[in-house]
């Protein structure tokens, strides 16, 4: 009598090899991994009593929903964004090569990280030191 893969068995199972590993490993399982690598053989034998435990393992756990993955052709992807673009409206992005603009972007940039520098200090944290030990350990 030949020897059965998990795989084999999570089939018989009705159920993914990860989730029979899952119930393998779990700490009042009594099964055993034979060899290297946390294999695991059965024999034919061992799938009534294999079924019966499993079924009980898997009873107590709570179930996830499972998540259903529709494919969509590029067609309908395509109309999806463009019905989420149109809820948006038009984007303008400013061209960053106008000296104005990037001026206007390093303003906004050095803002937001005073307030952050502010908010941290209020609750005892210094981010300016992590700078500080950053250039100490590349020095």
């Amino acid at each position: 009598m030949g020897t059965i893969d998990t795989k084999t068995v999570a089939a018989a199972l009705g159920t993914e090899p990860k989730v029979l590993r899952r119930f393998l490993r779990d700490p009042k399982s009594t099964y055993a991994a034979v060899g290297s690598g946390s294999r695991y053989n059965f024999t034919e034998n061992d799938l009534p009593e294999l079924t019966r435990r499993f079924q009980e393992w898997s009873g107590n756990k709570a179930s996830r929903p499972a998540v259903i993955r529709v494919p969509q052709d590029e067609d309908t992807k395509r109309e999806k964004d463009m019905a989420v673009w149109e809820e948006e409206g038009p984007v303008f992005m400013a061209d960053l090569r106008d000296p104005r603009v990037r001026r206007r972007v390093k303003e906004i940039a050095q803002a937001q990280m005073d307030r952050l520098d502010e908010r941290l200090m209020a609750v005892g944290l210094h981010i300016s030191q992590l700078r500080y030990r950053d250039q100490e350990l590349a020095a």
